[in-house]
This record gives C-alpha cells, sequence and structure tokens, in this order.
C-alpha cells in the first residue's frame, strides 16, 4: 500500500474501494464500531492477506477499517482475528429430510478461515462447484447481522445444501433490489477486504454468478426470506439426468429459453394465496427454464423427485408445471404415477394442494 497522502491513501482517486471511518461520514455499521478487545492476533489470516500483496502492517489496519481514529481495533478487525467470536455450524444429513444426522462441525476462528472450511465441506463429495459454493458461502458470511450471537448454519442434504444466515435483507431493501444487484453491504468494511482479497466482487454480481452456474440444470437455486433470516439452497447438478438430454438430436430443443425469475405466492391455510409481503419467508427461485422436451415417463418422474429433493419443501402442481415446463395433464399423471408408487404424499386439498417427497 502506498503512503497516506491527506485523507486519502495513495492512488485512492483511481479505485472504487470502500472509504474507511476516516474518509467519509458513513453509518457506524456493526464492523465500523469499535472493539472491546485489545488483544487480537492476525495468525490465521495473515498469510491470505499476504497471498494477495496486501502486509497486515499499521498503515493497512487502518487503511483497511481494521483500526478506529482513536486507533482501537474494529469489529471488523475482530471478524478477521483469530479470536472472532462467531461460528459456523455445518450439519451433514442422511438424505433430503432432517431425521439423521450423520455428522456435526463447528468451525471457529477467523471468518476468513470459516469460509474456507464451509468450502470443504459443501465440496468434498464433488456434487457442487466451488465457483457456486465460494460465491453462496462468501456472501453469507460478509453479510450476516453480527448483532445476532447465533451461528451461521450449513445443512448438507442428499441432493442439496442449505446456508442459513441471520439477518433479513437490509432495511428499505426488498428481493426485486436484491435481484437486480443492488449493492449495500450489511457490513461495507468487512465486504471490501473480502472484495480486496478477490474472493467477492461487491457490486451486486454474486446472485448472476450462482444463476448463471446452474444454466444449463433442469434443477435451479433457491432464496428464503424471512424477516430475520436468508437462506440460500444449492441444489446438487443432476448429471444422469443431464445425460438423458445430451441424448437428443434436436438442436433448437437443446437451446435454452431466457432466465427467469419466479415468486411463488404463499398460500394461506384456506387455499387463498397471501401477496408476497405477507408475514413469513418469501420464496425466489433462481433459475433457466428448462427447454421443453419429449422425454420418457421415467426420466419427468426423475426430475419431479430431485426437483422436490432440491426444493426441500412441498410444491404445487403448478409449480412443478412451471419449473419443468409441463403441461397440466402430463404433470398430474406424473404426480399420479408416483403417488402410486409411494415415492410421493399429497397434502391439502383444492388450490392448497402441495406435493413432497415420501
Amino acid at each position: 500500500m502506498g503512503t497516506m497522502q491527506g485523507s486519502w491513501p495513495q492512488g485512492a482517486e483511481n479505485d472504487d474501494r470502500m472509504p474507511n471511518s476516516r474518509e467519509c461520514h458513513a453509518p457506524l455499521t456493526f464492523d465500523r464500531r469499535p472493539c472491546s478487545e485489545s488483544n487480537l492476533t492476525f495468525t490465521e489470516c495473515r498469510p491470505l492477506f499476504e497471498d494477495a500483496g496486501i502486509p497486515l502492517n499499521d498503515e493497512n489496519l487502518w487503511d483497511l477499517g481494521l483500526h478506529t481514529d482513536e486507533g482501537a481495533y474494529t469489529n471488523a478487525a475482530l471478524l478477521l482475528s483469530d479470536q472472532c467470536p462467531f461460528i459456523t455450524r455445518c450439519i451433514r444429513f442422511e438424505d433430503n429430510t432432517k431425521n439423521t444426522i450423520i455428522s456435526k462441525t463447528t468451525i471457529r476462528g477467523s471468518l476468513l478461515r470459516q469460509i474456507r472450511e464451509a468450502e470443504t465441506f459443501l465440496t468434498q463429495d464433488g456434487a457442487l462447484t466451488h465457483a457456486v459454493v465460494r460465491e453462496a458461502v462468501t456472501n453469507a458470511l460478509t453479510h450476516r447481522d453480527y448483532d445476532h450471537y447465533g451461528p451461521t448454519i450449513i445443512n448438507r442434504f442428499a441432493s442439496r445444501a442449505e446456508i442459513i444466515s441471520l439477518g433479513g435483507l437490509v432495511t428499505g431493501l426488498g428481493n426485486d433490489d436484491l435481484l437486480n444487484g443492488v449493492c449495500q453491504p450489511r457490513n461495507p468494511v468487512l465486504a471490501d477486504i473480502i472484495s480486496r482479497l478477490g474472493w467477492s466482487e461487491n457490486c451486486g454480481t454474486g446472485i448472476q454468478r450462482i444463476m448463471d452456474a446452474y444454466a444449463e440444470e433442469p434443477v435451479c437455486p433457491q432464496l428464503r426470506i424471512g424477516p430475520g433470516s436468508v437462506a440460500i439452497v444449492l441444489p446438487a447438478p443432476m448429471d444422469p439426468l443431464r445425460s438423458t438430454l445430451s441424448g437428443d438430436d434436436d438442436d433448437d430443443a437443446s437451446q435454452t429459453t431466457a432466465k427467469r425469475y419466479t415468486f411463488p405466492a404463499i398460500p394461506f391455510a384456506d387455499g387463498a394465496n397471501a401477496p408476497l409481503d405477507a408475514a413469513g419467508p418469501s420464496i425466489v427461485r433462481l433459475g433457466a427454464a428448462m427447454p421443453p422436451r419429449a422425454l420418457p415417463a421415467a426420466s419427468m418422474e426423475a426430475m419431479t423427485l430431485q426437483l422436490l429433493a432440491a426444493t426441500g419443501m412441498p410444491l404445487s402442481r403448478t409449480e412443478i408445471e412451471t419449473t419443468l415446463q409441463l403441461d397440466k395433464n402430463r404433470s398430474t399423471r406424473i404426480l399420479r404415477n408416483l403417488e402410486h408408487q409411494g415415492k410421493v404424499i399429497r397434502q391439502g386439498r383444492s388450490r392448497a394442494t402441495r406435493y413432497r417427497l415420501a
């Protein structure tokens, strides 16, 4: 880093880094507040900074926003330090339910260490790609609300992963703002540091990157947004079905349609649909519409089961039709066959009917 000139680091006029607390009158976010700990160490994260060409000397601690004007450590420094009090809890389940836990792991220490070990946990079986996992995990740990002391939760099921972070959307933002790529980090100092390390872009492109990774898949990621938490669901790619689809020689049919965002309505108990701003979580599916194909019934049944498993919650027939691009008659036959085989359970009546895995 260069020497300080006035209130800006040398060369800052040519970059778009987030200014620290000395450089603007920004809101006192959690990561800008002074930390109560005075004896922080950075053994775990120091090599990662050095690899990025950012030595953690006194000048850079100030430049990165890890020191206040008075020289105390900030909470951003606490999060990156070996003494970070927040944890990530990783749980692996036997199948696609929470009935049987295979293993539980608690990751402690520097937030950077937690990101890397969470990536290893999610990618060790090879089903999820490092690029998707890095984007999702980094986003969850960077933008969660650290005024809450609960853990970040990572659930790994047989065919999907769920990454759950505390804190809903930043005050004033809605689902559409999130999908539009609005960049309003809850922890701007931390977000800027993660960007400098090259672990994220910090410009609202994370969701698009995750979505693009599933562009050729019939399953798609999902956001569950509640008032106090955000969960991203990453389904495992459907490799066997992809090979089935690739056997089709119809060039026109192989062209995927434009990507879409879907906001399913939230059902009331009486079967009516709640508005999207009703109490409770809103669900956003991020994905590419699957091309219509004349696939064998067995393949469509397998895709329906995979969709239910990846979603992790009951779906209506309409939601299944929309995602898999089926007509009403075919979806009805598929669901009826799966129900008769004991693989799917129907619950509710009329418009409130939903289907879940048995």
